[in-house]
């Protein structure tokens, strides 16, 4: 154990004590944090990583005799602020201080109640109808059905606040006006349109679509991510527009996710095929087209589309109830776990090299969410206005 005597004996006490301000400011850089942190994890690191503030009171001159026999000086009276095993001994409770205070920010009632708080997303929307009334949705219920003159939920209960006017269809709106269907941060729907196509909607997305298809077109519109069964019907095919993409289709099934906040948009076909489009931003024409065949997924990167072989299983898994993380980035990640949970992911030191991968239920509580990531080695703390602060390695 000699050689944690002659480490401490490298950190004097003034170092230490900057050393342990520009930690807790989050200003250190990687060697000294990581100087820092050895320094905890060898001298006091426990099953717990708990230390009281009466070990810190009373353990001053125990941590001194400790060095002392270790460097086997035993056998003399040592002056109990000699250095350099006085700057040992306070280098190794200052560092203390630092266990305690992150202890503490990530274990105090404020951070307790700020986790409580978050918890993950359940069925929520809302329902905007033809002349801009608002519905919102109820959340015991799982999605709508769009009918003729009707709108329902699949448990065949009537939408309340939604008033059916003779001759006029859904509300004062025409046959073919554009209705949406939008989920918050931190919800999902499903709906089912008119033509029997069903959708699934993920947390804060927007589908536009008409209350009833015309006779020879359907056309919806997609802002964020949604799963798609359509109805087959080869005489109206049917198109999805998102942010410069078209996607044609027949009958068939596929993910789309087209977030306004990500650089791609990515289709990623399940069964059948289509046609995916990307689309001049000005004159809205197709100015190159790719075919889809199942387990192959279109990306388009602002008007370069190309297609590559799809993970079909982790791009669906938040339809079945899960976030599948294989071959995402951390960043890619946590925007999904934000995006769900309803909170903000900072990263003042900008983004750490973490491998972060697995498999989570989305019906997790946040907390559960909170020790997937420190068991990824993710250096985290909690702020107010639902912030969850990235620290870098």
């Amino acid at each position: 154990m000699l050689h944690i005597c002659i480490r401490a004996k490298t950190m004097d006490h003034e170092r230490a004590k900057k050393l342990i301000e520009k930690y807790v400011e989050g200003t250190c850089t990687p060697d000294e944090r990581a100087l820092l942190e050895n320094y905890y994890n060898e001298y006091l690191g426990s099953e717990s990583n708990i230390v009281s503030k009466s070990f810190i009171k009373h353990s001053a001159k125990d941590t001194y005799r400790a060095i002392v026999s270790q460097a086997g000086i035993g056998g003399r009276r040592a002056n109990f602020y000699q250095q350099p095993l006085w700057a040992a001994a306070a280098a190794i409770l200052l560092v203390a201080f630092i266990g305690i205070y992150f202890y503490q920010r990530l274990h105090s009632p404020a951070a307790s109640e700020i986790v409580q708080d978050i918890s993950p997303g359940y069925n929520q929307a809302t329902l905007t109808l033809a002349d801009g009334t608002t519905v919102p949705l109820d959340s015991a219920q799982s999605g709508i059905i769009i009918g003729d003159k009707y709108i329902k939920y699949q448990s065949g209960k009537s939408v309340s606040g939604v008033k059916l006017k003779a001759g006029k269809g859904l509300h004062s709106a025409q046959d073919d006006f554009l209705l949406e269907l939008t989920t918050p941060k931190g919800g999902q729907y499903q709906i089912i349109l008119s033509d029997g196509t069903k959708v699934w909607l993920n947390a804060a997305s927007t589908l536009k679509y008409p209350s009833r298809f015309s006779d020879y077109k359907r056309e919806v519109f997609l802002e964020g991510e949604g799963y798609f069964e359509i109805k087959e019907d080869k005489a109206r095919p049917f198109k999805v527009l998102s942010k410069n993409q078209e996607v044609a289709v027949l009958g068939t099934s596929f993910n789309l996710r087209a977030y306004v906040d990500e650089a791609s948009v990515k289709t990623t076909l399940i069964t059948g095929s289509v046609q995916v489009s990307a689309l001049n931003r000005s004159t809205k024409k197709p100015i190159t087209k790719k075919l889809l065949t199942p387990n192959h997924q279109a990306i388009l990167e602002g008007t370069n589309l190309k297609v590559a072989m799809a993970d079909a299983e982790a791009e669906t898994a938040w339809k079945w109830g899960f976030f599948n993380f294989r071959n995402r980035t951390l960043a890619e990640a946590l925007h999904d776990l934000g995006r769900w949970y309803d909170i903000d992911i900072v990263y003042p030191e900008g983004i750490p090299t973490v491998e972060f991968w697995g498999e989570l239920g989305r019906n997790l509580s946040f907390e559960h969410v909170l020790k997937a990531l420190e068991q990824s080695g993710v250096h985290y703390s909690l702020a107010p206005g639902r912030q969850l602060i990235i620290h870098k390695q």
